[in-house]
């Protein structure tokens, strides 16, 4: 049995999870099942990737996230005045992630009730709860090390790494940087639906 391979969406720009929509979205066209998780967005944000879940019956979605953490509760949005809101405790940020993980667990070992694992799993913004320390690093490499022969996307900035963790290197297959030259959003310009959400 071959192993499934590792890739990486990483950087300070924009695309990180839109990259991993289309890898997805290439799986889920040729009848693949493909699992969607994220660790820090919500499904009540009325993203349109939730969308995805009700034109494909091959993939299942879940929005584990309690939102931006920010680690102070509110942070400006350039130089407009808009502010971004981080409504969640420090503890419930960590549960949350701790549940993502599980589910990521859950999805690899399979279970009795499901027809079969995943062609591809997909934990978006797992990085950014590394980097926040919301999950230990050691924790992702029992991921890698348990996926099969599953594909792994993980998506998210390093932050404070700067660079992957020690002992990844080996264990990841594709490393792509969205590095960011210019974006609206440092001159206060907010989301726009179906560019950006």
């Amino acid at each position: 049995m071959s192993k499934g391979l590792v890739y990486v969406f990483t950087g300070e720009g924009k695309g990180k999870t839109s990259a991993a929509l289309g890898v997805a979205t290439r799986s889920l066209l040729i009848g693949e099942k493909v699992v969607w998780i994220a660790f820090y967005k919500q499904e009540s944000w009325g993203l349109a990737e939730a969308k995805l879940k009700d034109k494909f019956p091959n993939l299942e979605m879940y929005f584990e996230g309690k939102g931006f953490r920010i680690g102070k509760k509110t942070a400006p949005v350039g130089d407009k005045g808009h502010v971004v809101v981080d409504t969640a405790s420090e503890d419930e940020h960590k549960e949350a992630a701790r549940q993502g993980l599980d589910l990521v667990r859950q999805k690899l070992q399979g279970s009795k009730l499901e027809s079969k694992k995943p062609f591809l799993l997909v934990m978006d913004e797992v990085l950014n709860a590394v980097s926040d320390g919301l999950i230990d690093e050691k924790k992702i490499l029992e991921i890698l090390a348990m996926r099969g022969d599953t594909h792994l996307i993980l998506t998210g900035r390093l932050g404070t790494f700067g660079s992957l963790p020690k002992g990844w290197e080996e264990m990841v297959d594709l490393v792509t940087e969205c590095k960011k030259i210019k974006h609206p959003y440092d001159m206060g310009k907010l989301a726009v639906r179906g560019l950006d959400f």
